[in-house]
């Protein structure tokens, strides 16, 4: 549930790795919404941008959710923009409303974690499932459209052919 942050590409390309399906997740999304998107996918984690965060909390005792990682919006911009950019829009522009959700994990803490463990390669074909996304919903609740990883190849052949 993040809006376009470089933690966005960063989670995405480990989720994929890890042969993990990606249900990208509209952070404008109200409770209700939310709620419909993580119980239909059935989905057990979440990447979320704290600023959102308060939106999850209304709803996650409702869904299958059972790992919450909290990331701030300048967690990835070094030090000493990182720690301007989340003062800022945590004291200042106050743009991060108070949420209780319980053995969250933080993003980066994670990243560190998982720098310091050992990975093996997942492997997937063509036909396994990389994407839930989810449809505007514009004709009732959305739903979820599967793209494998064969879709997603054939779709950046597709850009690549494009003049």
């Amino acid at each position: 549930m993040m809006p376009n942050i470089i933690q966005y590409p960063v989670a995405l390309f480990a989720a994929l790795q890890s042969g993990l399906v990606v249900v990208n997740v509209n952070p404008l999304y109200t409770p209700r919404e939310l709620e419909h998107q993580l119980k239909d996918s059935g989905a057990e984690t979440i990447i979320i941008v704290a600023n959102f965060a308060i939106t999850l909390e209304k709803v996650i005792a409702q869904t299958k959710i059972k790992n919450v990682i909290v990331t701030q919006l300048g967690d990835m911009l070094g030090f000493p923009k990182s720690l301007i950019v989340n003062t800022v829009v945590k004291y200042v522009k106050k743009m991060v409303p108070a949420y209780s959700i319980p053995n969250t994990v933080n993003f980066m803490s994670a990243l560190a974690q998982g720098a310091n463990s050992s990975f093996s390669r997942v492997i997937t074909n063509q036909s396994d499932i990389a994407f839930l996304q989810y449809t505007g919903g514009t004709t009732g609740v959305s739903k979820g459209a599967i793209l494998s990883h064969g879709n997603i190849v054939a779709n950046m052949l597709q850009a690549r052919c494009v003049d």
